[in-house]
């Protein structure tokens, strides 16, 4: 097998799979973050940003920071200020006070619900990514996890089945064995194939709010998996849709980056 699977472990315990005597094993959709979580300093290091639109013009009503995060070979990624990327704003003027802003190198540009701080920063040395968010007043009021395997097939194919038809075959496939197929806990309220792609799912977990979710899997050439899962509380309704329609419109379907 050409991943590493300890990194897989880490990366993916959200994902879980456990079989119980008797019965279908599980397949854990994303919760909020609760293993391998993060520390300010030591795992990554936050730092003002001043972003800039296409033409070079100051954002300066945008509230937006750098995240720099160490990598798979423990080194940290680093970018300068005046290094950010444009940052487009597509959000309504009504919702501009409602979201911060966060920069990557692994991921870019990306918006959240305002004041939500990050809980967790992992990038693999396969590109494995995950980053996740939750409100001042913690999981139980908001949460966020953006998620992209690049590279690592054992990954992508075990974030995919359950939810995607043949990624489990394809799974079983890649590691010589014959298992069934899961099921997924919880059982959505949704689940709803935007096309070959594209899915979009609502699901309830304990202590927290409804979450809903869009997955990308995609293989029309090297597979990889994308996903962003968002559970906001009603009062933030409006943020969710944008950002969730922001996910689509920039990833969703076929063939895209």
């Amino acid at each position: 097998m050409n991943f590493p699977l300890r990194l897989c472990a880490v990366l993916l315990s959200s994902l879980a799979v456990v079989a119980t005597a008797g019965d279908a094993p599980h397949r854990a959709l994303t919760g909020p973050p609760s293993h391998y979580l993060s520390v300010a300093g030591k795992d990554y290091r936050l730092a003002p940003a001043h972003p800039r639109d296409a033409a070079g013009h100051a954002l300066d009503a945008i509230r937006a920071t750098r995240i720099e995060v160490k990598d798979g070979e423990g080194d940290w990624e680093t970018v300068q200020d005046n290094e950010l990327p444009a940052l487009a704003i597509a959000a309504p003027p009504e919702l501009r006070d409602k979201l911060d802003w966060f920069y990557a190198n692994a991921i870019g540009w990306l918006a959240v619900p305002r004041g939500w701080k990050p809980q967790r920063t992992a990038v693999g040395v396969d590109g494995n990514t995950v980053f996740s968010f939750v409100a001042p007043e913690g999981a139980e009021a908001g949460w966020m996890s953006w998620e992209l395997f690049p590279a690592c097939l054992g990954c992508i194919y075990e974030a995919a089945q359950g939810v995607f038809p043949g990624a489990h075959k394809q799974l079983d496939t890649l590691m010589e064995t014959s298992t069934p197929e899961p099921v997924l806990e919880p059982k959505p309220d949704q689940l709803q194939r935007l096309d070959r792609c594209t899915a979009r799912l609502a699901y309830r977990l304990p202590k927290s709010p409804p979450v809903r979710a869009l997955m990308v899997l995609d293989q029309t050439g090297d597979p990889f998996f994308r996903e962003l899962a968002i559970a906001a509380p009603a009062s933030s309704a409006a943020v969710a849709d944008f950002l969730l329609a922001s996910f689509k419109d920039a990833h969703g379907g076929c063939g895209k980056p």
